[in-house]
């Protein structure tokens, strides 16, 4: 018996687990951090804990505080002024069974998203019901999330780290860093702060447990990924952290093959949720669980990957710099420059993580990288000007902060409390500026793309995105002087001919229109970058054709645009060409081929189907047809026609 016991002792010694319980399940023990084993001076003094506690919540506040002047940007247009499945409540159970853009009935292109925000939804369908159209007050509901935010970020690291300094001046960094302005100051980018609610907690769950062994905990670490998972798919990376935790940051608590255990039995415990989330999400978008195709080669993202990351990083260092456009050309080649020099930047990085030999600090990187991941893993599906995004940074740059957190640490403890906390202060301040000025930058469309020219100048995306926004606040001559300015960086991009054949169009200028998309398809190189566009110019050459009833030349364009670009719009214009020209067969084919790849709630193509087979004497597909547009769309401003058509149908 006393041998026995002599054995369980040396087995506790040797770094094994406190607890029976514990020790069957996957070895975790009360035992502190290593890093923090030995005493550690708190050079961050002050008389009362709840100063490290509020203090980073307070600065959240006061930082962000003057987005309650900033009115609807973007996708707020149409995502919260035009919904109006937000303005009952009684839709919130919509929210978990129809994707984010599922109120765009007469949109094909809104209505083929791959969007499933349930909880982002229904926070909108709150909001309204709260705030109705008054934006001060959404955007007093995003700085409260985003306060909310940073204090789990603070109780977070205190779990993890067990310093409350560390821990205070992690969520400080984080609560004014300008790389969440997007987040924060724009209403609609709020999906990342409202997935934190519930990501972190999760987290704290599963770090307490470890230090508890207390296994209900575990089904509160379930509930809350969850949660997160309906707010935003990026909580997919969750069991990835908990699994790594288990192998290699807790490695000094266990032996390896508990170790190995831990970091199998603690992340298939998420299985369950993460098939309940899949299964609704693969529901509600009628099987295109994660995209709907690839807009790009799977190579060229690959090969982009260690750009983004450096690029991502630069954001995060530097307090400037912050847009809604961070133009990044796909790289091509794996023996480009583009590729070989960021790959060998990335490869530095993580050497001098390494070299560190912190734990925490290691940790933090993971914690950055893994959250990124998605952001990375999706850069395929993104136009080259928005295939970096600050919101994407929100999550991932807590392990940032930590990181930052821990070099002022570092600091402090060799050359003073006086060292730390200037270095502090002036981090701190530099961010908040930034950070106050990029919330002004979200004032409204202008200002933000104002921005973008600011930023990159020599950016053409950027130079269109303002020559819109300038063309439809009616200073036309602006508009085309940014626009004629894209064509002269990018002569070979396809989008300064687009919106310059735009602006001749609305204007009435169809020749003019007709030769620039002309120059345009002379000019641009098909390319698996370049086709989408190229598609879309040769549907609207064929689209101004038409108009000017050269026929001939206008199917060949739309029939090469198809070809170009298998798609519903595509399949749709021809469509409507040939019913407009009494090719009623052919016209059905098209309007068959385009239902067949657009979500049921597209309405439009029913009203289109239901026309072409009432031309073909097919009055029980035609009223079919007919009915489920008006169930879809009964508000439309052709609903009368529809109806009447129906009534004489049914005669």
């Amino acid at each position: 018996m006393a041998s026995k016991q002599r054995k369980r002792t040396a087995s506790r010694k040797a770094g094994g687990v406190s607890g029976p319980a514990r020790a069957r399940a996957i070895g975790v023990q009360d035992k502190p951090e290593p890093e923090t084993q030995q005493p550690v001076r708190n050079w961050l003094s002050t008389r009362s804990k709840w100063t490290y506690t509020l203090a980073p919540v307070l600065l959240a506040v006061l930082v962000s505080f003057n987005t309650m002047w900033n009115g609807w940007v973007a996708d707020d247009h149409t995502q919260i002024r035009s919904n109006a499945q937000i303005r009952k409540l009684s839709n919130i159970p919509l929210s978990f069974t129809t994707s984010v853009w599922s109120y765009a009935t007469g949109d094909d292109v809104l209505t083929i998203d791959t969007y499933y925000r349930p909880i982002f939804m229904a926070l909108f369908t709150i909001n309204y019901a709260i705030a109705g159209l008054a934006p001060w007050a959404w955007h007093l509901i995003n700085l409260l999330i985003h306060a909310a935010a940073t204090l789990l970020v603070f109780f977070t690291i205190k779990e993890l780290t067990s310093r409350l300094e560390i821990a205070s001046l992690t969520a400080a960094l984080f609560a004014v860093h300008p790389v969440h302005a997007e987040s924060v100051a724009w209403v609609s980018g709020i999906t990342d702060p409202l997935t934190a609610l519930f990501l972190l907690p999760a987290f704290w769950f599963y770090l307490r447990f470890r230090k508890t062994g207390q296994k209900k905990l575990l089904i509160l670490v379930a509930v809350f990924y969850l949660l997160a998972l309906f707010g935003k798919e990026t909580a997919l990376a969750l069991p990835l952290v908990i699994a790594y935790c288990e192998l290699f940051h807790f490695k000094e608590r266990a032996p390896l093959k508990v170790r190995v255990i831990g970091a199998v039995l603690l992340p298939a415990l998420l299985i369950a949720p993460t098939a309940v989330y899949l299964a609704m999400r693969y529901v509600t978008l009628k099987g295109a669980l994660f995209g709907t195709g690839p807009r790009y080669p799977m190579a060229y993202a690959m090969m982009t990957v260690p750009l983004a990351i450096l690029k991502y990083l630069k954001l995060m260092f530097l307090p400037w710099g912050q847009s809604y456009q961070h133009y990044t050309d796909f790289v091509s080649s794996i023996g480009a420059s583009r590729f070989l020099l960021p790959l060998a930047g990335v490869l530095v990085v993580v050497a001098a993580i390494v070299l560190t030999r912190s734990r925490l600090f290691i940790f933090g990187s993971v914690w950055f990288i893994v959250f990124l991941a998605p952001a990375l893993a999706s850069m395929r599906q993104f136009d080259p000007e928005y295939l970096l995004q600050d919101r994407y940074l929100y999550l991932p740059s807590i392990g940032f902060c930590l990181g930052l957190a821990l070099m002022i640490d570092w600091l402090a403890q060799r050359w003073g409390r006086k060292a730390g906390i200037a270095a502090a202060v002036v981090l701190l301040a530099a961010y908040s500026v930034a950070d106050v000025r990029q919330n002004g930058m979200w004032k409204d469309g202008q200002t933000i793309f104002e921005n973008c020219v600011d930023t990159d100048p020599t950016s053409h995306e950027a130079h269109l995105s303002i020559g819109r926004i300038y063309y439809e606040l009616g200073r036309v001559r602006d508009g085309e002087e940014h626009a004629l300015k894209a064509l002269e960086l990018a002569p070979a991009s396809p989008n300064p001919y687009l919106l310059l054949a735009y602006f001749a169009r609305t204007t009435g200028k169809l020749d003019k229109s007709i030769d620039y998309l002309e120059r345009g398809i002379a000019a641009v190189p098909e390319t698996p970058i370049t086709r989408f566009k190229l598609a879309t110019m040769y549907l609207n050459l064929g689209l101004l054709k038409a108009q000017t009833k050269n026929l001939a030349e206008a199917e060949h364009h739309m029939l090469r645009s198809i070809e170009v670009w298998p798609r519903s719009t595509g399949w749709l214009s021809v469509g409507l060409f040939y019913f407009e020209q009494g090719r009623y067969e052919e016209a059905l084919a098209m309007f068959l081929k385009t239902r067949s790849s657009v979500p049921e709630r597209y309405a439009l193509i029913h009203v289109r189907l239901g026309q072409v087979y009432d031309k073909l004497g097919q009055i029980a597909n035609a009223r079919a047809e007919y009915q489920r547009y008006l169930d879809l769309s009964p508000d439309a401003s052709d609903s009368g026609i529809v109806k009447g058509r129906l009534s004489a149908l049914a005669q």
